[in-house]
C-alpha cells in the first residue's frame, strides 16, 4: 500500500471535509437563490417581478442538479469508510435527513415546471416549493453540525454492534449553538447567493443583491465571532486523553471548557482557518462592487474557512457522544481512529474516489464554462429572447 493506515485515516478524514466543502459551496449558493425568491420586491404585483424572479432561477439552472453530487458522494463515502457513523447518524436523526430528502423532491419539478404556465398561483407554489426544499435542508444540516459541539445521546452496543440512542436524538440536536449555527448556515447560504447573482445579474438587479450582500456579512460576522466566544468562554468541550493506538469505542476523554480550541492551542497554524473566514468575509464586502467575480470567490473561501474551522476543532471525533457510561461521559464517541474501516478498504476506495473526483470536477468546470461562454451575465433581454427554453 502506499499509505500506512493512521496516513489512510487521516486522509478520508480530510477528503469528507473537502467534499462538504465543495457542497455547501455549490448547492450552498443555490438554496440561497431559491430561499429568496418567494420575497423578490413584495411591493410590486407578482407579474411585474416574475421577469426578476426567472432571472435568478437561471443564473443557477445550468449547474444546481450537478451540484448534489457531492452530497451523494459524502454519504456513499460515509457508509464504506466511517459505517459506524454512517449507521449512529442515519438510524439516530432518521426524520430528519427523511425531511431532507423529501424536500429534495421539490426542487426538479420546481425547476423544470414553474415557467410551463402562466398563472400567478401556479408559479407561486413551485416559489414556495423550492423556498422549502432549500430553507429546511439548510437549517437541518446548520443544527447537525452545531449538535456535534454538545454530542448526540449514544452509546456503542457491544453484543449487538450498533449504537443506541438514550431518549430522542432530534431533540438532543435542538440547542442555542445548534439554533447558532443553523443560522449562519441560512446567513452565509443567503450572502454567498447576493455574491453569485450579483456576479451573474446585469442593471439594478445585480446591484439590489449586492448592496443586500453588505447584510448578511455583517450578520457573518456577527455570528461567527459570538460561536467562537462561546466556544471558547461556554461549550464544554472533550479533550482525547489516551494515546491513538489505544482507542476503542471507550474513549478516554477529559471534559473541559474550552476543550474544543485545544487543537488550537496545540498547533497555533489551526488559527488561520477562522482568521481567513473574517479576512474573506471583509474582503468581500469592499471589493464587491469594483470584482464581482473575485468577490464570489472570496465569500465562497469564507464559507470553506469556517467549515474547516469546525473540522479542527472537532478533530478527531467525527460524531462526540455525551453519553455517560462507566468510562465517563464522551467515552462512546465515534472518531477518526475508532470508526475507519480496514486499511485495504480505505486505499481501494482512495483509487476510486480519487479518480471518479477528477473526472466529476473536470466535468462541472466545462459545464460552469459552457453555460457561460460569451455572456457573463444575464438580462431581462436574454430572458424575452430565450423565453421558451428558459426555466
Amino acid at each position: 500500500m502506499l499509505f500506512d493506515y493512521m496516513t489512510l485515516q487521516l486522509i478520508w478524514w480530510a477528503i469528507i471535509v473537502l467534499v462538504l466543502i465543495l457542497y455547501a459551496t455549490t448547492a450552498g449558493c443555490d438554496f440561497g437563490v431559491t430561499i429568496m425568491m418567494p420575497f423578490m420586491s413584495r411591493h410590486k404585483s407578482f407579474k411585474d417581478n416574475d421577469i426578476e424572479r426567472r432571472l435568478m432561477l437561471n443564473t443557477i439552472a445550468p449547474t444546481w442538479d450537478g451540484n448534489q453530487t457531492w452530497i451523494v458522494i459524502a454519504g456513499g463515502a460515509l457508509f464504506g469508510i466511517w459505517p459506524a457513523v454512517y449507521g449512529t447518524l442515519f438510524s439516530g436523526l432518521y426524520p430528519a435527513l427523511l425531511l431532507v430528502l423529501f424536500t429534495f423532491f421539490l426542487r426538479p419539478p420546481g425547476f423544470d415546471y414553474r415557467s410551463k404556465l402562466e398563472g400567478d398561483t401556479w408559479r407561486k407554489f413551485w416559489d414556495l416549493g423550492l423556498f422549502i426544499s432549500s430553507f429546511i435542508p439548510v437549517l437541518t444540516f446548520g443544527l447537525l453540525l452545531g449538535a456535534l459541539f454538545h454530542g448526540l445521546p449514544f452509546y456503542h452496543d457491544e453484543f449487538m454492534l450498533r449504537s443506541v440512542y438514550q431518549g430522542n436524538a432530534f431533540v438532543s440536536v435542538l440547542s442555542p449553538f445548534a439554533i447558532l449555527c443553523s443560522l449562519l448556515a441560512l446567513s452565509m447560504s443567503l450572502m454567498h447567493a447576493c455574491f453569485h447573482l450579483n456576479r451573474r445579474l446585469e442593471g439594478g438587479l445585480g446591484l439590489r443583491f449586492r448592496r443586500w450582500s453588505n447584510l448578511f456579512v455583517i450578520i457573518n460576522l456577527f455570528l461567527v465571532t459570538i460561536g467562537l466566544i462561546l466556544l471558547m468562554y461556554v461549550i464544554p468541550g472533550m479533550i482525547i486523553t489516551a494515546k491513538p493506538a489505544s482507542l476503542a469505542f471507550n474513549t478516554v476523554v477529559e471534559v473541559v471548557t474550552g476543550g474544543w480550541l485545544n487543537n488550537y492551542r496545540l498547533h497555533p497554524w489551526m488559527w488561520l482557518a477562522p482568521i481567513l473566514c473574517y479576512v474573506m468575509l471583509i474582503l468581500a464586502g469592499l471589493i464587491k462592487g469594483k470584482n464581482a467575480s473575485l468577490a464570489y470567490w472570496c465569500s465562497a473561501l469564507a464559507i470553506a474557512s469556517i467549515l474547516c474551522s469546525a473540522a479542527l476543532a472537532l478533530f478527531p471525533f467525527i460524531v462526540p457522544s455525551n453519553w455517560v457510561g462507566e468510562a465517563g461521559f464522551g467515552s462512546q464517541s465515534l472518531t477518526v481512529w475508532n470508526v475507519s474501516s480496514s486499511a485495504y478498504s480505505l486505499m481501494g476506495m482512495l483509487y476510486i474516489t480519487v479518480a471518479s473526483m477528477l473526472v466529476i470536477i473536470a466535468y462541472k468546470l466545462w459545464g460552469f464554462k459552457a453555460a457561460w461562454r460569451g455572456k457573463a451575465r444575464l438580462s431581462k433581454a436574454d430572458l424575452e429572447k430565450n423565453d421558451h427554453t428558459f426555466y
